[in-house]
């Protein structure tokens, strides 16, 4: 029953997070917020049946937390913190643009994720300004980049992952292939490696599906705002993603060689 209940509220704070920017935005088609909570109820569902289950499934580090508490609170702050600042644009609460152009002179650099992301952009038609896509994707990277960077050091520094004493590195992580003993801590190595550096390179491979996404989400992808806060928010939360689970395995990895050592 413990289970079920913790995993219920996992279900709605996720739920609540997919759903909040059809509601902090302003003039929203009643359409787009009932797709919106189709959407949340779709991805409540699999983590309540997710975590209610006793036996591991998709998710990685499901009995390590803060694991993914850390993930959803970047998601959260990416979706919220983005809409806050869209809503910004159109309200003026000069605070929070200032906070923005803050951002902006820490992000634009040549060659720079953002630059690079932005660059994609000019080829598209869009009722927004090029103001606001340069707060937006500025924003949505320095929020990125502070929190993962906050969280990575927090499970680096601290006795993450063995607060627990029933900690299974089998069990947290359902999806990598079981090799022999001796190479388990090469491969956590090679695949930590592997994520660290391919959380870099998505900032600059996810722009290549903006045409693709705007095909499926309408004529104007940048203009709409809702659908302009959850394009940042997926370019900067995939790499944010792929870069935290490179640092955990990079760390339990150095945990195993330790331990062999030790023997």
């Amino acid at each position: 029953m413990t289970r079920f209940v913790g995993a219920l509220i996992r279900a709605l704070i996720l739920a609540v997070i997919i759903a909040a920017p059809s509601f902090i935005l302003p003039d929203i088609p009643n359409v787009a917020r009932e797709l919106s909570m189709i959407i949340a109820a779709i991805i409540a569902a699999f983590a309540l049946f997710e975590y209610a289950s006793k036996t591991p499934g998709f998710v990685d580090f499901r009995f390590a937390p803060p694991y993914n508490r850390f993930r959803v609170g970047i998601l959260a702050g990416l979706a919220i913190g983005l809409s806050l600042l869209v809503r910004s644009s159109i309200t003026g609460n000069n605070d929070i643009l200032a906070l923005a152009d803050w951002s902006i002179t820490y992000t634009i650099t040549p060659n720079s994720p953002v630059d690079f992301a932005l660059a994609q952009t000019v080829g598209f038609v869009t009722a927004s300004s090029e103001q606001l896509l340069t707060r937006v994707f500025s924003a949505a990277f320095m929020i990125s980049v502070g929190l993962t960077s906050m969280m990575s050091l927090l499970l680096w520094v601290f006795k993450w992952p063995f607060g627990r004493t029933t900690f299974n590195l089998w069990a947290n992580l359902p999806t990598f292939a079981p090799a022999e003993v001796s190479l388990t801590g090469r491969r956590l190595r090679r695949d930590g490696w592997l994520n660290v550096i391919f959380s870099v390179a998505l900032f600059y491979i996810v722009p290549f599906s903006f045409p693709l996404v705007q095909d499926k989400l309408g004529p104007d992808l940048f203009g709409n705002s809702h659908s302009l806060v959850w394009v940042a928010t997926v370019w900067a939360f995939l790499p944010s993603l792929m870069f935290i689970r490179g640092i955990s395995l990079i760390k339990i990895s150095r945990i195993l060689a330790k331990a062999i050592m030790a023997k």
